[in-house]
């Protein structure tokens, strides 16, 4: 895991997010009821690297949608898999200097 900073740019951010949702894939289980999860994850996972659209706006809507697929299919983590989850969703909070 890097250590990223407050100032970090999108790059970094990008290429964090897609090592974490790597080990996210690897260690989800191959039970039918993570199919959801893995989908979304790949989904992510290939919008990060086309770098068509900014990576914030990206981290910022994987965190809603993720909410959404953790909820609507009742899906529950291990504590590990819910630190990495903590480390993907910290990456979007960018702070200004203020």
């Amino acid at each position: 895991m890097v250590d990223l900073k407050w100032f970090s740019g999108g790059k970094e951010r990008k290429n964090e997010a897609v090592v974490i949702i790597d080990e996210l894939l690897v260690s989800l289980s191959e039970d039918s009821k993570y199919i959801p999860l893995k989908k979304f994850f790949l989904f992510y996972r290939k919008e990060l690297e086309s770098s068509g659209t900014s990576t914030p706006l990206v981290l910022s809507r994987m965190n809603v949608e993720l909410s959404n697929i953790l909820v609507e299919n009742k899906l529950q983590l291990s504590d590990a898999q819910s630190k990495q989850l903590k480390r993907l969703r910290s990456l979007s909070n960018i702070r200004y200097g203020y």
